[in-house]
């Protein structure tokens, strides 16, 4: 398995159309020998993106900051055959920046050596599970609880 990130500052383009973000991170997921199995966008106001591939091997999505022009890079993908350094060039080029900072996050695999024993498994999960949410009605901070948004009383 393999998992890298990568900032890539100094960006010329990172105002590109999502649709182009997206049709060079296609490419990159062809060098990978990977399989695309869902696209998704979703743009920021007043610009800047995060593109998402679900790959039949995990995910590659690109994030982008045209004020600081910035961009980060994530590919996780079982093939380890693979090489994301190389199949990232397709964005790079689109965008036009550099990679300032490459970080590869250690993964096991299933059933690899290592992996924790039902012993150190945690205990079970509470029924209800609180996380910030924004309520897009409102555009308020506001939590969730049980998967129903609710606004924050500050």
């Amino acid at each position: 398995m393999i998992h890298e990130i990568f900032d890539v500052t100094l960006c010329h383009r990172v105002d590109a159309p999502a649709e182009k973000i997206m049709a060079a991170m296609r490419k990159s997921a062809h060098l990978l020998g990977c399989t695309i199995r869902a696209e998704l966008v979703e743009p920021f106001q007043p610009h800047g993106a995060t593109c998402v591939l679900v790959l039949a091997e995990s995910h590659l999505t690109v994030t982008t900051w045209p004020e600081h022009r910035l961009a980060h890079i994530d590919v996780f993908t079982c093939r380890a055959d693979s090489n994301p350094g190389h199949a990232i060039n397709p964005i790079l080029d689109l965008l036009g920046g550099h990679v300032a900072h490459t970080q590869t996050v250690p993964r096991l695999a299933p059933g690899e050596p290592g992996r924790h024993s039902d012993r150190h498994r945690l205990g079970p999960v509470s029924e209800v599970h609180t996380v910030a949410a924004v309520d897009p009605t409102t555009t308020r901070l506001g939590s969730q609880v049980n998967g129903h948004v609710r606004s924050d009383q500050r």
